[in-house]
């Protein structure tokens, strides 16, 4: 069973296996409302297994140490985006838009630092917490950034694309990209998944169709969108 707890500007995501996995763990002040979808869904902070971040961004590790400290939990993290939670800073957050440069100055802030307790390079499984799914890496948001896919055909993609605040059930561009031709080739990667719903890391999930937008892989490749679950 997969939740979406919204956040002030991200999604956090409770996936409710044999054990509860948080996907993602907000912005600096987004505790309370972390603390508050986990209790709705019947979770006490001390049942978390495992805190997995898509990323390293203020807005998806925001609240990751303090809630270590209640959950006594693992924070999973790529081994790409380890510096940025070393040091609780955003690094560069490159604008690909007027609205990126916009919102910039709103969304760029610090955050507590944290050491993580496994990072990892190639990705993981959860099948240890009873959850039939894998981490993808899927960099170029970020160096690290990762997205989790489940065999159901549903996958929490972070910030490799966001949704849409105007157009429900649309994909757009995030505001910022590190690497944008490396984040078209996870885009690519994510379409060849066979995936039925993206659930990204802002504003509400999409059909998968809506990667077939956004993967030209520039040599003359057609993808087909193939809807079938992993």
């Amino acid at each position: 069973m997969l939740v979406r707890i919204k956040g002030a500007i991200s999604n956090c995501y409770l996936l409710l296996g044999e054990r509860p996995v948080l996907i993602d763990a907000g912005a600096p002040g987004d505790l309370g409302r972390i603390l508050a979808g986990l209790k709705a869904n019947g979770v006490e902070p001390k049942q978390l297994a495992l805190i997995l971040l898509t990323h390293g961004h203020s807005d998806h590790a925001g609240c990751a140490a303090e809630l270590r400290r209640r959950s006594e939990a693992q924070i999973a993290l790529h081994i790409g985006d380890v510096p940025l939670v070393r040091a609780g800073q955003n690094g560069v957050l490159a604008a690909q838009d007027l609205l990126g440069r916009l919102v910039r100055p709103f969304v760029d802030e610090t955050f507590e630092a944290f050491e993580p307790d496994l990072a990892f390079r190639e990705g993981i499984s959860l099948e240890p917490y009873g959850l039939r799914g894998r981490v993808l890496p899927t960099p170029g948001h970020t160096a690290g950034s990762i997205s989790v896919v489940l065999a159901n055909g549903e996958a929490l993609i972070g910030d490799v694309l966001r949704g849409s605040f105007v157009w429900p059930h649309r994909a757009r561009p995030h505001y910022f990209c590190h690497d944008p031709e490396t984040n078209q080739r996870s885009i690519v990667r994510l379409a060849r998944e066979g995936l039925l719903r993206c659930h990204p890391g802002q504003f509400g999930s999409f059909p998968a169709s809506q990667l077939g937008r956004y993967y030209d892989t520039g040599e003359g490749e057609v993808l087909e969108w193939s809807g079938k679950p992993v």
